[in-house]
């Protein structure tokens, strides 16, 4: 339908929007690789209403939920806390090191940074941006 080069952070992605924005569940294709994504519609604010964003904040360690072990030896990175995935910043196959970033939670206004327990290489990941994620939901495995 719609094809678009979309810069984040200095780095573009090639997207094509497969089925109708205004379904909840759209097919997308992001640099050749198939995905459905969740789609809300957002109202449109003034910059005069529009709220500052807000910091991102760093996740105490003891309010992340133990890493579960998934099959192979991997280790399923789970939620600290409710809220919205606002990005990933990792894909399959990535190699993460302890404490790199991997996905930013939103949570009363506060982004809060997942963050790499272990070196390894990311596997199967669970959420897409905008998802809603309850407590202690799996994100992403690190194998």
């Amino acid at each position: 339908m719609k094809h678009y080069l979309i810069t984040i952070s200095g780095k573009t992605y090639d997207v094509e929007v497969l089925d109708d924005p205004r379904k909840e569940d759209v097919r997308v294709q992001v640099d050749g690789e198939l995905l459905t994504v969740n789609v809300e519609i957002v109202p449109e604010v003034s910059a005069e209403s529009k709220p500052a964003v807000p910091a991102a904040a760093n996740v105490p360690a003891a309010a992340v939920p133990p890493p579960a072990k998934a099959e192979g030896g991997a280790q399923t990175i789970k939620s600290p806390l409710p809220g919205v995935v606002c990005s990933i910043k990792v894909r399959t196959g990535q190699k993460v090191s302890p404490n790199d970033e991997l996905c930013v939670i939103e949570a009363m206004k506060a982004l809060n940074i997942i963050r790499a327990t272990r070196a390894g290489t990311v596997g199967k990941i669970y959420v897409t941006e905008g998802r809603n994620v309850p407590y202690g939901a799996a994100l992403m495995d690190i194998e």
